[in-house]
């Protein structure tokens, strides 16, 4: 098959004709069924593939067959979500597409429940992924309020939240009135250092600043640590008594924890939805542990809180309070076979032997002589270079390492750095073969 042709074509360029060699990628002419799949097939070979594999760091699954089945058969129906349909009059949603709506409406009720809310008290909709999701949750927050705005996490707050900081115009770095984005540090296993939260907020208020979106991670990207979201919404508090004014918007993000951290003993005592008074909006993703295609993310928000990202379109009935518009209706069919074919029960029974998969591993690379991190969920994380060749890190064992972690995690804006790598054990994997294999690797 050809790759691309080229063609020469003359060009302007300061009012002189000239003449400039353009390389065209080869799809101007059909291109045969076989030939397609055939290409197609050298694109997956070229992928991983969960179950032959023995990926470490990575925090997706295959999807369940369920949702398979269901992706295949109704994927050609091309129903479009648009919209949001947790409202209280779902007539007011788009014509046409009732049925993946009504799915849809299902799922965020369902996960609603997770983070301890009824549907009637939450809206949402399922969105591409969890930096969506997190993009939203911060836009509710931004929208709240008029002013000079802060947001404020620990040092290990996803990515997507500085991409939320610098798209809604409030700075993905601190700024010179205070506004901005401000890291905060965390204890030595990656959760929140709440006194030093309590100070950044209080010098920010002291700067004349009165808007604020607190972001609390459970199930941190490298640690797979879960901040104490009740602690966060004491110190909210104070703060707002300390400032009357002050309007602050606690964010949750619980993309990869949303589907463990529910289930754990240490946690149902102290929960990190909106049985706390003082969170506002939840990331969930089905895609990780809840087992579902890519493109399953959900935001949550008490549902008058979506009023703040309404957008009429005229000839949308009902609508929109989501950032992407268009949606694939045939997501909320599979996320909504994922969650009824295992139930809670089932969600239960998978994060608890996750987690013992996780302290299993932990153990095992302990033993090895390995620095590992104490870990919440189902994610370990180990500090040091990865100790296998990086042929072998990105072509066997392939798990994500950030070399300029802060050593003192206490002081993130010091520059002493380590490297920590991590483990994310997930359904697919069995933990005993992989994890031998790795350490047999190391001592070869």
């Amino acid at each position: 098959m050809t790759c691309c042709l080229t063609e020469t074509v003359p060009t302007e360029r300061t009012c002189q004709m000239s003449q400039k060699t353009i390389t065209r990628p080869a799809w101007q002419d059909p291109t045969s069924e076989n030939e397609i799949l055939a290409k197609i097939k050298e694109f997956d070979d070229a992928n991983i593939h969960y179950f032959e594999s023995k990926e470490l760091g990575f925090p997706g699954t295959p999807p369940l067959p369920i949702c398979q089945q269901v992706y295949s058969d109704y994927v050609g129906a091309h129903a479009n979500n648009i919209g949001m349909h947790t409202n209280p009059r779902p007539d007011t949603s788009e014509y046409g597409f009732e049925g993946s709506q009504q799915a849809e409406r299902e799922v965020i009720g369902m996960c609603a429940d997770l983070m301890d809310a009824s549907p009637d008290e939450v809206g949402g909709y399922i969105s591409p992924g969890g930096t969506e999701a997190n993009i939203v949750g911060c836009w509710i927050g931004r929208n709240r309020s008029k002013g000079r705005t802060a947001i404020v996490g620990s040092f290990l707050t996803h990515y997507s939240i500085v991409k939320a900081a610098d798209l809604l115009g409030i700075g993905a770095k601190p700024q010179s009135d205070g506004s901005g984005l401000h890291l905060v540090g965390t204890d030595s296993n990656g959760h929140i250092n709440l006194e030093h939260l309590w100070r950044v907020l209080l010098d920010l208020a002291r700067l004349g600043l009165r808007h604020f979106i607190v972001i609390g991670n459970a199930g941190t990207t490298m640690l797979g640590s879960v901040d104490d979201i009740p602690g966060m919404c004491e110190v909210i508090s104070r703060l707002e008594h300390e400032y009357p004014t002050a309007v602050v918007h606690l964010h949750v993000d619980a993309a990869f924890g949303g589907f463990v951290i529910p289930f754990l003993e240490k946690y149902k005592s102290r929960r990190i939805g909106f049985s706390n008074p003082r969170v506002d909006s939840v990331t969930v993703d089905l895609h990780k542990m809840g087992q579902t295609p890519y493109g399953s993310g959900v935001i949550m928000a008490r549902r008058e809180q979506f009023k703040n990202v309404f957008t009429l379109a005229p000839y949308v009935r009902g609508g929109d309070s989501t950032l992407c518009g268009s949606r694939g209706g045939v997501i909320a069919f599979s996320c909504w076979a994922a969650m009824k074919f295992l139930g809670r029960t089932g969600y239960e029974k998978e994060a608890l032997e996750r987690v013992r998969d996780a302290n299993t591993t932990r153990q095992m690379l302990t033993e090895a002589g390995l620095s590992v991190f104490e870990n919440d969920t189902n994610i370990v994380a180990v500090r040091g270079e990865f100790p296998l060749s990086k042929k072998l890190m990105d072509k066997v064992f392939i798990t994500h390492a950030q070399e300029d972690f802060p050593a003192d995690m206490s002081n993130p804006a010091g520059r002493e750095f380590q490297t920590v790598w991590k483990v994310v054990v997930m359904p697919h994997m069995d933990i005993d073969t992989t994890i031998k294999a790795f350490l047999d690797a190391r001592n070869a």
